[in-house]
């Protein structure tokens, strides 16, 4: 299902972008893979860089960056700085033996899509804004739902490309599509 749901977000996205899949590059013309990184590579990691190589720091057409408007698919030669980053963002937080929170996309402001299991191996997409980094805020209860929402954002027109090319979103629009695909989560109801 998150194969499907991959390639599905990425072909939408190459509707709005026809050059944003070739941006991402190829995780086989990477210098690692998210298996020489990882030892436990979550499925949706595996699923995405399986497929892409992710989108370096300093892209030079910046109308590529975006994987979601402000945030960028983290390229696998950069995942291991961004994986410490993290962790240093998270040093004060209390963390249960066993959990995992790794990485998924940033910004240049070092906030972060995060993927979280926990111990009993429920698996949630989170965010952790550097303004307020006390602790990861579910933003979609499985890696499942965060991929269906991100579809349903192009099909709905809530993704769309402002004057400039830059992928930008309807913010109104957004929370009624996310309210009504993740009913249970209580970030798309605030």
């Amino acid at each position: 299902m998150l194969s499907d749901q991959v390639e599905q977000f990425l072909n939408l996205s190459s509707r709005l972008r026809p050059a944003y899949i070739p941006s991402l590059g190829s995780h086989q013309e990477a210098a690692v893979s998210i298996g020489d990184i990882l030892p436990e590579v979550p499925t949706l990691l595996m699923t995405l860089y399986g497929r892409v190589a992710g989108t370096r720091r300093e892209i030079e057409d910046q109308t590529l960056m975006d994987f979601i408007p402000g945030y960028r698919l983290i390229h696998l030669e950069e995942y291991e700085q961004e994986m410490q980053q993290l962790s240093e963002l998270l040093l004060n937080r209390h963390k249960e033996p066993g959990e995992i929170v790794l990485p998924l996309l940033t910004n240049y402001a070092s906030d972060y899509i995060c993927y979280r299991r926990s111990v009993e191996g429920v698996e949630q997409i989170c965010d952790l804004l550097l303004a307020d980094h006390d602790d990861l805020e579910v933003i979609h209860a499985s890696p499942e739902k965060f991929m269906e929402t991100l579809c349903a954002f192009y099909e709905q027109q809530v993704y769309y490309l402002d004057d400039e090319g830059y992928l930008d979103y309807d913010l109104v629009r957004e929370g009624e599509v996310g309210a009504a695909l993740n009913p249970d989560v209580a970030y798309w109801s605030s």
